[in-house]
């Protein structure tokens, strides 16, 4: 029996500190559980039981009374700073994160990108009162108003004025007194764990985000970077309460020192002491009581969207990412990646949803494409009408435009999962849909690469959804075993190191498939018999001239086919691209290995390729390739040439009106071609799909480009997730 051989998996999180657009504030009371709450970065509740959420991507703090109706409460939707002194709807925020109420109302802000922490009175007067806008660390033992933070992310206040900041980026909590001075409470600045029962201020921090305080003044901290809950006694002692800092799940039931929890982001602490804990990465919501000992109280670990339920615990979430309680002890969860806050009753047992709608900022459908929004735009195919789909991976949605320019959705109801198998199209839930491929009858097939959850699903001829594969399909298992693995494996056994990256289809109606992480390619017959046609499995460059099966690869990618049914292979890792004919005889038709974008105009064995994302072929028979990182589109002449026809190399959004070989893209994920030749590309960065037509001249057919993506310069944290 084959062991699982993968013990590894990096899970990025890509933290997006740039300015997204400014988002019209919310002028109107709204019902809550009917709107958008997207990307929430903090929850406070006050005595009364109103809900506030700082929404990150408008800028402002929403309220959400006791009857369920939602109100602007501070920000005024524009990023920015200003405002103090002022009314709190007219200031200016910028991605506000933590939040926190003091004994007598006033409400606290983490104004995370002005680096400071403001606060709104019960009048509704802003102020700020940590933090001179400058990111740094210093001012100990002066104002705070004039001392440097960088990055708040969390705060909390205690029952004498004292004002807690988790200062994420200088890797420590600060005090604000009731005198206004402040100081350094716990964390040296050293990025780390170390410290434990000793000073807390000679303990190390890693990224602290949520804090919480008990009734005996411990302060908890939710280090997430350590995978670690440390607490501050109230004597200033440093010490781990929950996590051993794997970045996993692990010990329920036993004590939550040695329990392995993933990423933790919120914390807070119930009348009884009882300590809650966002587990962000492990999706659940993790409790350790007064004895020690830690439970799941919420979430399965699984992230597709199944609904609210009466048993918290068979509630998925997904990346949790603050607490709070209300009066009446009830947990309030921001589950951020499904756009809700949930309330968890610890009595009962049960979960609701209280606010939001599961959608993210979606708009345009019925409109012209030029003015609607997309969301990390990806996937590009056109149909046999010339209707251009789009897979709208941020706004979890396929999405058409009509040859008159009017776009719709014809896929998905914009929550976030891949649950809804054999409901119709537009009922079922579909996420990380990154890539859309055709079969000769005009079936739709969506491939959502989606790391170690991989699926392959289809629309049909009756417009209802159908799962294809999956990683954990028990025919496509077995062709592996028998090509790689001389023998049988029981179903699951390789789920884990099964990944598909993109497919194609003949004109026999053959399906191939890329097998990235086993290096092989696989045939699925129009009948329904998966084979392996190309690749020993071994990570190598060989076999050119001789059968496709005896060849080896590198992290095979994109595909596509030709009209003779020729099928063309990005070999990645090796820089180049295969073909294999319909006799199945690889060989190499570009690339010289090097992974470096050269050699434009010449030979396009001799021209080196750097990333090959997306492989597409023109009506006219060349073969294009994109990629990601190249920010640009070259072409394969029938002569055997290279050719740039769009893009610098450069990122940018820039040249609409010109040549597009003078254009600039962000991120160009897909390319598709319409009957007339018109070439389409997927500017995912700029959050736009760019069109260029047959004199070579570019423009931007779909998108206002009004969505947001990380900017260079900004943080990206890598975690290595062992499995135990």
């Amino acid at each position: 029996m084959l062991k699982k051989n993968l013990k590894a998996l990096i899970v990025i999180n890509i933290l997006l500190w740039g300015v997204f657009c400014a988002i019209p504030a919310m002028a109107e009371t709204v019902k809550a559980t009917e709107t958008e709450v997207s990307l929430v970065d903090g929850i406070a509740v006050d005595k009364q039981g109103n809900i506030y959420i700082a929404m990150r991507d408008n800028n402002i703090i929403s309220r959400v009374d006791t009857q369920g109706n939602m109100t602007r409460f501070a920000g005024s939707g524009e990023a920015g700073y200003s405002g103090d002194g002022g009314k709190a709807t007219e200031a200016k925020l910028k991605m506000p994160a933590g939040l926190t109420f003091d004994k007598k109302g006033n409400l606290y802000i983490a104004d995370r990108e002005n680096h400071r922490v403001r606060k709104v009175d019960t009048r509704g007067t802003i102020t700020t009162v940590a933090g001179n806008g400058t990111a740094g660390f210093g001012g100990d033992g002066g104002k705070a108003s004039e001392a440097m933070l960088k990055h708040p992310s969390g705060v909390v206040v205690d029952d004498k004025g004292n004002i807690y900041i988790s200062d994420r980026s200088n890797e420590r909590v600060r005090v604000v007194n009731s005198r206004g001075v402040i100081s350094t409470y716990a964390g040296n600045g050293i990025d780390g764990a170390k410290g434990d029962s000793g000073p807390a201020t000679k303990g190390q921090l890693s990224k602290p985000f949520g804090l919480a305080l008990d009734k005996q003044g411990n302060l908890y901290i939710a280090d997430r970077k350590s995978n670690r809950v440390r607490m501050v006694t109230a004597q200033g002692i440093l010490h781990t309460v929950a996590g051993d800092g794997g970045f996993f799940f692990s010990g329920d039931n036993g004590p939550a020192y040695r329990a392995s929890v993933a990423g933790p982001t919120g914390v807070a602490v119930g009348k009884d002491g009882t300590l809650y804990i966002a587990d962000r990465n492990n999706n659940r919501i993790r409790a350790v009581d007064t004895q020690g000992m830690i439970r799941t109280v919420a979430g399965t670990g699984r992230q597709d969207y199944n609904g609210d339920s009466e048993v918290a615990r068979d509630t998925n979430l997904h990346l949790p990412f603050g607490l709070a309680l209300d009066p009446d002890g009830n947990l309030l969860v921001i589950d951020r990646s499904h756009y809700r806050i949930r309330k968890v009753d610890p009595r009962r047992g049960s979960v609701k949803t209280v606010a939001g709608n599961g959608k993210k900022m979606f708009a345009g459908d019925g409109g012209p494409a030029t003015g609607a929004t997309l969301s990390f735009p990806q996937g590009l195919i056109v149909d046999k009408n010339d209707n251009l789909l789009i897979s709208d991976k941020g706004h979890n949605r396929i999405r058409q435009i009509s040859p008159d320019g009017i776009i719709n959705t014809i896929v998905g109801n914009g929550i976030r999962g891949n649950i809804g198998d054999d409901l119709p199209a537009m009922e079922a839930s579909i996420y990380g849909a990154a890539i859309l491929k055709m079969n000769k009858q005009g079936e739709l097939y969506i491939v959502s690469p989606s790391g170690f959850t991989s699926l392959i699903r289809k629309i049909d001829s009756s417009n209802t959804m159908r799962r294809v594969l999956g990683t954990s399909d028990e025919n496509y298992l077995e062709a592996i075993a028998k090509s790689k693995y001389k023998g049988r494996v029981q179903t699951g056994e390789l789920a884990i190191i099964t990944n598909f990256s993109d497919i194609a289809f003949d004109h026999k109606g053959n399906m191939f498939i890329s097998d990235r992480l086993n290096h092989q390619v696989r045939k699925v017959s129009a009948s329904g018999e998966i084979t392996t046609i190309a690749g020993t499995g071994e990570s190598a460059h060989y076999g050119d001239g001789g059968p496709a099966s005896e060849a080896a690869f590198r992290d095979p990618s994109a595909l596509a086919t030709d009209k003779e049914g020729n099928l063309y292979i990005a070999d990645g890792a090796n820089n180049m691209i295969r073909k294999i004919d319909t006799k199945g005889i690889v060989t190499t038709i570009a690339g010289n290995g090097k992974h470096e974008n050269t050699g434009d105009g010449g030979p396009a064995l001799e021209a080196g390729i750097r990333n090959m994302d997306y492989l597409a072929m023109s009506p006219s028979g060349e073969l294009h390739i994109v990629g990601i990182n190249s920010y640009m589109v070259r072409k394969i002449t029938k002569d055997g040439r290279i050719v740039r026809v769009a893009g610098t190399g450069y990122q940018g959004y820039f040249g609409d009106g010109g040549p597009a070989t003078k254009a600039m893209f962000k991120s160009p994920a897909s390319i598709a071609f319409d009957s007339k030749g018109n070439l389409y590309i997927s500017d995912m960065g700029n959050n736009t799909i760019r069109k260029v037509d047959n004199k070579g001249i570019i423009s931007t057919y779909a998108g206002s480009g009004t969505f947001g993506w990380a900017q260079d310069g900004e943080t990206v944290e890598i975690y290595l997730q062992y499995f135990p």
